[in-house]
């Protein structure tokens, strides 16, 4: 069985997809102690003006474990979510199927940073239907072991998704402009082709 070791994200980029469904499972790594400016707790959607990434608010001392965070509810970040949710996909032709399933996510206040991400995660997969097949890493895994294939810390946004090659821009039509804008959030993707999402992913492995 084909095993891919990588961190969870929240709402995923569609390189980050393209990726996971060429495994037959995922192992996420939950034990490495929590980075700054990761996908783990941003997203990117496409507005009618620009790209805007969506962070989640977290809590969490140096050197906390990804499975520590929390998500911090003080602050308005789902109503915001929401806001530019609706606004970048309210009238894409999947809204109304999917819309409200992922607001129901949100409107669950999830304490856990990683439980939050693996409830998203279940519903695209369901979405794509391509079965979640998934693991956690009980401990750090220092090394690839047992021909894992190590992704941690690869599917960043400090630098562009062309500079890694795993990713291979698929156009699909999106609400907003005249130039197809490669690598938003998998949500973009789902909202905009709906049940043909996985066939557009699968023709986006590089």
């Amino acid at each position: 069985m084909s095993v891919i070791l990588i961190e969870p994200h929240y709402l995923g980029s569609l390189e980050y997809f393209s990726l996971l469904v060429q495994y037959e499972k995922i192992c996420f790594e939950i034990n490495d102690s929590f980075p700054k400016q990761t996908f783990r707790n941003r997203a990117y959607f496409l507005t009618s003006n620009k790209v805007q990434p969506l962070i989640i608010p977290v809590k969490y001392n140096n050197g906390d474990l990804t499975r520590e965070v929390k998500v911090d509810y003080s602050q308005r970040w789902m109503k915001d979510h929401w806001g530019a949710f609706y606004s970048s996909y309210g009238k894409a032709p999947f809204f109304e199927y999917f819309g409200d399933d992922l607001k129901n996510i949100w409107d669950k206040e999830i304490p856990d940073l990683l439980d939050l991400n693996i409830e998203l995660m279940k519903l695209i997969f369901k979405i794509l239907q391509i079965d979640f097949n998934h693991s956690f890493t009980t401990d750090f895994v220092p090394n690839i072991k047992n021909g894992d294939m190590d992704f941690r810390g690869i599917v960043n946004p400090k630098k562009s998704f062309s500079n890694r090659k795993i990713y291979n821009p698929h156009p699909y039509r999106q609400l907003f402009g005249d130039t197809f804008v490669p690598n938003l959030s998998i949500v973009d993707l789902i909202m905009n082709e709906g049940p043909n999402a996985a066939h557009i992913l699968s023709k986006s492995k590089s």
